[in-house]
């Protein structure tokens, strides 16, 4: 069969599909310095300041083509007794409460029904998009022609010329496996940075959080649920100013 391909002209083209699509951790991610917090709020018992998020391309990113969110929280104790954290949420433009995902495929699962929810409403939703403060225009950058895909095609030129045919063969199990290999890296680096909650703050004690959430459009609020001795609480989070427009494509006028 081989040597019936060579006779014939025939090169078999090998493409894989790892490359297409899906989330991939990068091997040298710019690192993030946060000079400022972007909001911040507090009760007698609590104080909450919302750091930063990496989104989808945006500064402090790890992964390219990822369709969630990592919440960079701050919190501390400014009782005098020890309290509890029990949950953090948000709530995005549409006032749908949206809670932490621990894993990948949640994260995924979350963010295509945040699509559909937006679909209904007539609003497109995309990772990344803003029009707020937290992101200018430009930030997020357009995928590109892949590499592999132009040398396929300028290597099928040139055996054209050479009276050879190129056939292009997707490799499904190939692409699958390298799918599976990008996704259980992505999902470490989750389940690694993630905090679990509830988490036990002590008198004046302090903590940075990083939690996950699926695409939340243009966030509303944080709802930072706590209890001490006195009962259960609630720190809100003011976050409108500060990620207006985020994930929202704006229509065009």
């Amino acid at each position: 069969m081989k040597n019936l391909l060579y006779r014939s002209g025939i090169i078999l083209l090998l493409l894989p599909l790892a490359g297409c699509g899906g989330a991939k951790v990068l091997k040298k991610p710019e690192p993030l310095a946060v000079t400022q917090s972007l909001s911040t709020d507090s009760d007698k018992t609590l104080s909450a300041t919302l750091d930063w998020i990496i989104f989808r391309d945006g500064p402090g990113t790890w992964a390219k083509n990822v369709d969630w969110d990592e919440y960079m929280i701050g919190v501390q104790n400014v009782s005098g007794d020890s309290l509890q954290i029990t949950n953090i949420i948000v709530v995005d433009s549409l006032g749908t409460q949206i809670e932490p995902r621990q894993d990948r495929k949640e994260l995924v699962k979350g963010s295509k029904e945040t699509k559909r929810r937006y679909t209904g409403e007539g609003l497109r939703v995309k990772a990344g998009v803003s029009g707020g403060v937290l992101v200018g225009a430009g930030v997020v950058a357009a995928a590109g022609t892949s590499g592999l895909g132009a040398a396929a095609m300028a290597g099928g030129g040139a055996a054209a010329g050479a009276a050879a045919v190129v056939v292009l063969v997707p490799v499904l199990a190939v692409g699958g496996a390298f799918r599976g290999i990008n996704n259980s890296r992505v999902n470490n680096q989750i389940e690694s940075r993630q905090t679990l909650l509830p988490i036990v703050l002590e008198k004046e004690e302090k903590k940075n959080l990083v939690l996950f959430f699926p695409l939340s459009p243009s966030p509303q609020r944080l709802e930072i649920s706590y209890v001490d001795r006195r009962g259960n609480h609630t720190l809100i989070v003011d976050t409108q100013a500060a990620l207006d427009g985020l994930h929202l494509v704006q229509a065009k006028e």
